[in-house]
């Protein structure tokens, strides 16, 4: 019979805790065994359990590289802001609406280089399903 550690890795994520709360448990345990038994051996491997929990599957304080999922172009000239960079996919036009000012939007799936044209006022762009502002532009 074979052991799968994967699997069972898994199954205790699953179930349990995240692996930084299995090492700050562990860490309380050896603390509480090192008072009581062998002292110095608990100590260090309580320290090592805080390290990995503390440093290592500290995934908190990662944050997202791009805030917004699009970055425009604005020309005040032709009134138009152009799609420069796209940072996420399957965005579509019809997701998105005009709050304050006027544009014309384009329709179906949001490429790179689209235009919305006849813009007028101060643009506000946002994403309807998550209600999140996607920009600001001021034409006047």
């Amino acid at each position: 019979m074979e052991i799968d550690f994967q699997e069972i890795l898994n199954t205790l994520y699953k179930k349990f805790a995240s692996p930084q709360k299995i090492f700050g448990y562990l860490w309380i345990l050896c603390w509480i065994a090192a008072i009581w038994m062998y002292h110095l051996q608990f100590f260090i491997m309580g320290i090592f359990c805080l390290f990995l929990s503390l440093v290592i599957f500290d995934n908190s304080t990662k944050k997202p590289k791009h805030t917004t999922p699009l970055v425009f172009t604005m020309d005040k000239t032709s009134k138009t802001l152009t799609v420069q960079k796209l940072y996420e996919k399957n965005f579509s036009w019809d997701e998105h609406e005009i709050c304050s000012g006027q544009a014309d939007l384009p329709s179906g799936e949001i490429q790179e280089g689209d235009v919305i044209r006849n813009c007028e006022g101060n643009l506000a762009l946002r994403h309807i399903p998550s209600n999140t502002l996607i920009g600001a532009f001021n034409f006047q």
